[in-house]
C-alpha cells in the first residue's frame, strides 16, 4: 500500500482530492448494497501459522517476513516500489504490482527479491494511477484495488487482462490497500476515506453485498495467517484485529498491536490470504563423520541439511545445542560453513537462519575436536531443533547425532591407534583369542 505520508503523486492526496479523482474515474460504477441479507458461507478448517509478508517503500524498498509475534525472519532488497505484493493460491508465486504510474504486473522471487518475469496490465485497470491493493483469490485470479477509485477490479495474471469485480467501496470510499479471504468465504476489504483517517474494514459476502464491520487505524497491507487477520498500519505498526463481526459496525475493531516497528509499509501478505491452507514446510536431516564412535583427538565433522518440502518459499532456521559435545571436544575455529543463508554460534548454541525457495536445500556444516584427554562425559549427543513454522526432522531420528568417545590407550595390550590389529602389538590365536604380547631381548 502507499505510504500516504510521502508525496508520492506530486503531492500529498486531500479529502477533496479524492473526491476529483473519483469524479475523474468515473467511481460512479454500480456497486452492491449492503441492505442485503447475507449469503450463507461455509467454514474452512483452521490452517497452521503462516509467516507474514510485507513490503516498504522509500529509497530503499525492502521484502521482511515476519513470524506471528512481529519478529523479522528474513528481509531482502526490492527492485521498486509496489503498490502491493501477494502470493498465489499455493504460495508458488509472489506477485507485485507497480506503484504509483504504469500498471505493470511482476513476478518476485521472495528469497532475493529480484524480479523475474513482469507482464503489462490491459482493460479497465490500465487506465487506473495508484494500484494499492492486490490478493489473490483461490481460483487463481487476483483482486485488485485503487486509491483513485471506489471500483475493485480482477486481473488474470497470466495474461494482463484485467475486468471489473462486481462489487466495489461505497462512493466515497477508495481501497487502502489490501483484501483477505476469510475461514467463512467472505472477502474483508481495506478502504479510505481520506489520507488520515482510520480505514474503514468491509465484508463482501459470496453474493456480492458490501457491509462494514468496523476501523482499524490506517492500514496499508494485510495478512492472515491460522485464520488470524494481521493489519499493517500506516506508522508502521502490526495490528492483530482480534474480532470480525458479521453484523454492520463503524465503531474501531478491537486490535492488538504485536510489534511497532516503524516500517514505511506498502503492501502486505500471507500465503492463505486467498483462503487456501499453504504452510510451509522443511525438513532437517543431521550425520556425523565419524558416525557412533570416536576417540581423543579425533575431529568429527557435523553436517546439517534442511531442504524446503512445500510449495512456497520457506525458512528452515534451526538451532543445536552444543553444548553436550563442547563438555567433550572443541569447536574447530573457522570450522562453521553454510552454504546459504547465515549460520553463527553463541555461546554453546549453533543457530542458522535462511529462507529457501521450494525444493531448495542448505548445507551447514561445522567440526568439533576430541579433548585428549577427555575428562567429559565421554557421551557427544546433540540435537538440531527446528525454529521456524513447519519445521520437522526428515526421520524419527534424523536430528540428533551420538557418538561416544573410546579412551585411547598406547599400553600394550589395551589397544591404540597405529597398534596391530588396532589393539596395541597383541595377537590373536586361531580361535580368535587374545594372546599376552611377546616381549623380545
Amino acid at each position: 500500500m502507499v505510504n500516504y505520508r510521502r508525496p508520492v503523486l506530486g503531492r500529498v492526496l486531500t479529502s477533496a482530492a479524492i473526491g476529483l479523482i473519483l469524479a475523474a474515474t468515473g467511481s460512479g460504477l454500480a456497486q452492491a448494497s449492503g441492505s442485503a441479507a447475507p449469503a450463507a458461507s461455509e467454514p474452512r478448517a483452521v490452517c497452521p501459522p503462516t509467516p507474514l509478508w510485507a513490503n516498504t517503500g522509500g529509497a530503499t524498498p525492502t521484502l521482511i517476513q515476519y513470524d506471528n509475534a512481529g519478529n523479522t525472519i528474513s528481509t531482502a532488497p526490492l527492485l521498486r516500489e509496489y503498490g502491493d505484493i501477494a502470493f498465489s493460491p499455493n504460495g508458488s508465486t509472489l506477485y507485485g504490482i507497480n506503484f504509483p504510474d504504469a500498471a505493470t504486473l511482476y513476478t518476485i522471487n521472495p528469497v532475493t527479491g529480484a524480479e523475474t518475469a513482469s507482464i503489462p496490465i490491459t482493460g479497465p485497470l490500465a487506465e487506473v494511477a495508484a494500484i494499492n491493493g492486490l490478493t489473490a483469490r483461490a481460483d487463481g485470479m487476483l483482486i485488485v484495488g485503487s486509491f483513485a477509485t471506489s471500483q475493485i477490479f480482477l486481473l488474470d495474471p497470466a495474461t494482463g487482462l484485467s475486468t471489473l469485480f462486481p462489487a466495489s467501496f461505497p462512493a466515497d470510499i477508495v481501497s487502502a490497500g489490501d483484501f483477505i479471504t476469510l475461514d467463512d468465504g467472505d472477502i474483508l476489504a481495506f478502504g479510505a476515506p481520506d489520507t488520515t483517517s482510520p480505514s474503514p474494514v468491509f465484508r463482501i459476502r459470496p453474493d456480492n453485498t458490501v457491509i462494514q464491520i468496523g476501523t482499524v487505524p490506517q492500514t496499508f497491507g494485510a495478512a492472515k495467517s491460522a485464520s488470524q487477520v494481521y493489519a499493517f498500519a500506516s506508522n508502521g505498526d502490526i495490528n492483530q484485529i482480534n474480532s470480525l463481526p458479521i453484523t454492520a459496525s463503524t465503531a474501531p475493531l478491537p486490535i492488538t498491536t504485536i510489534k511497532a516497528t516503524g516500517s514505511g509499509f506498502y503492501g502486505a501478505t500471507s500465503t492463505q490470504d486467498a483462503g487456501t491452507c499453504v504452510a510451509p514446510a522443511y525438513t532437517i536431516a543431521k550425520k556425523a563423520t565419524p558416525a557412533g564412535r570416536a576417540h581423543e583427538g579425533d575431529t568429527i565433522t557435523y553436517t546439517v541439511t534442511v531442504k524446503n518440502t512445500g510449495t512456497t518459499a520457506a525458512s528452515g532456521n534451526f538451532s543445536d545445542d552444543l553444548s553436550d559435545v563442547l563438555d567433550d571436544a572443541t569447536l574447530v575455529a573457522g570450522s562453521v560453513t553454510s552454504t546459504s543463508g547465515t549460520a553463527t554460534v553463541t555461546d554453546s548454541t549453533l543457530n542458522w537462519t535462511g529462507t529457501l525457495a521450494p525444493g531448495a536445500t542448505a548445507t551447514v556444516t561445522y567440526k568439533a575436536k576430541v579433548n585428549t584427554p577427555d575428562n567429559g562425559d565421554r557421551l557427544l549427543t546433540n540435537v538440531a531443533v527446528p525454529t521456524a513454522p513447519g519445521g520437522t526432522c526428515a526421520t524419527s531420528r534424523g536430528c540428533t547425532t551420538t557418538i561416544k568417545v573410546d579412551k585411547k590407550c598406547d599400553k600394550p595390550g589395551h589397544g591404540g591407534y597405529g597398534d596391530t590389529n588396532g589393539y596395541g602389538d597383541s595377537k590373536s590365536d586361531s580361535k580368535g583369542k587374545w594372546m599376552k604380547p611377546t616381549i623380545t631381548h
